[in-house]
């Protein structure tokens, strides 16, 4: 694997005259990281700066991990690719993620149990972003024609050659798997558990040397620095022209291009509400295998991540007798006298985009309606 933006970095050195050289110059290879504090498009609020110094830390956390850790494509791993310890790329707590990079070229066996989340995809892609340029999905499989056995287990393969069953081709250019599962509420669902191994009985690295640490650090370097920038980047985008009110879906452009999974359609906004106002979401949704309405913060981290007050979906929502969806965000909730039983709670945040997913539908995406009102308005 190479990050995609490495060239932009000088390459780290290791010198036996001085075993810490190489940490030294590592650590000085992350300052430029902390630049996107001093973006006069980043919010200087103490919110936003207090999670940017968390969120460039994870970073490095997840760089090590997906650069080094799972860099073995003799041997690769399906791990959960967020956490409540860690979140990004504006992921929704209503879904159970795994991921492993993979050399498409050779053919890999996914066996596991199915789980029983109504939703869920296995799909490829020619990178991951923020490590490989582009990020694509490939191809995938999901439940509507997911083979399972009579026991609850499967098999997928995925692989250059035709295959009978569950098959996804894979080529040279296949270099990242995931594996999403959705579902309104886990409280009483098991998800799938899967394991994926390559066919060809490759040979696992054998222990790493000094000369795959400094690569896998200059790696690390490189993700942590130009990661941010991305997701960043796009909430820049939305905070530019779709202040408080939802853009419909449009066609995917450099900034937005998020690799999305197959069946699922997004529709963004971002909000901006002083520490006393709400903003009132009105919409009809139509017929969907499953739709949800998460929060995400300026750097694309999930708000109330795993929190049931702080995202919405079409299992819990409380909808008007006419199928009506009204949603309030704001800092505390709304009164019983507003009439409004759905609300968003920012956890303290004043900006951050809004994420509505809509998946596996039969109906268009709904319109939505947005009005920012003073919180006391409500009562």
């Amino acid at each position: 694997m190479t990050a995609n933006d490495s060239s932009e970095h000088p390459k780290l050195n290791y010198s036996k005259d001085d075993p810490g050289q190489l940490w030294e110059e590592f650590c000085d290879s992350l300052k430029r990281a902390g630049n996107i504090l001093r973006r006069p498009e980043t919010p200087q609020d103490e919110r936003t700066i207090a999670e940017g110094y968390r969120h460039l830390l994870r970073m490095v956390r997840i760089g090590f991990e997906n650069t080094f850790e799972l860099a073995d494509l003799a041997a690769p791993q399906l791990t959960p690719m967020v956490g409540r310890m860690v979140q990004y790329e504006g992921i929704t707590s209503d879904a159970r993620y795994l991921h492993a990079f993979i050399d498409g070229s050779a053919a890999h066996v996914i066996r596991g149990t199915r789980g029983e989340a109504p939703l869920i995809e296995f799909g490829t892609y020619n990178g991951k972003m923020g490590i490989h340029d582009p990020s694509h999905l490939l191809g995938s499989i999901t439940e509507e024609k997911l083979q399972v056995g009579s026991d609850g287990r499967i098999e997928v393969v995925l692989s250059p050659e035709e295959h009978s069953g569950n098959w996804i081709r894979t080529d040279a250019e296949t270099r990242y798997v995931m594996i999403r599962q959705y579902a309104s509420e886990w409280d009483r669902l098991t998800p799938g558990r899967f394991e994926i191994a390559r066919t060809d009985g490759a040979t696992p690295a054998p222990p790493f040397d000094l000369e795959e640490i400094r690569d896998g650090l200059e790696r690390t370097a490189a993700f942590s620095n130009g990661n941010p920038l991305i997701w960043a980047g796009i909430s820049d985008y939305w905070a530019n022209f779709a202040v408080n009110r939802f853009v419909p879906e449009v066609d995917a452009d450099a900034l937005t291009d998020i690799a999305p999974p197959s069946g699922h359609h997004f529709c963004c906004g971002y909000f901006d509400l002083g520490e006393d106002e709400a903003l009132v979401i009105t919409f009809q949704p139509g017929e969907a295998g499953f739709w949800s309405l998460g929060l995400a913060s300026y750097w694309y981290e999930t708000i109330g991540y795993g929190r049931k007050e702080s995202h919405l979906n079409s299992g819990t929502v409380n909808a008007d007798p006419n199928g009506r969806v009204r949603v309030v965000i704001s800092q505390s909730p709304p009164p019983e006298s507003a009439g409004i039983q759905n609300w968003l709670d920012p956890k303290g945040h004043q900006k951050g985009t809004m994420v509505f997913r809509w998946s596996r539908p039969k109906s268009p995406m709904p319109d939505f309606e947005c009005e920012r009102v003073a919180q006391e308005s409500l009562s």
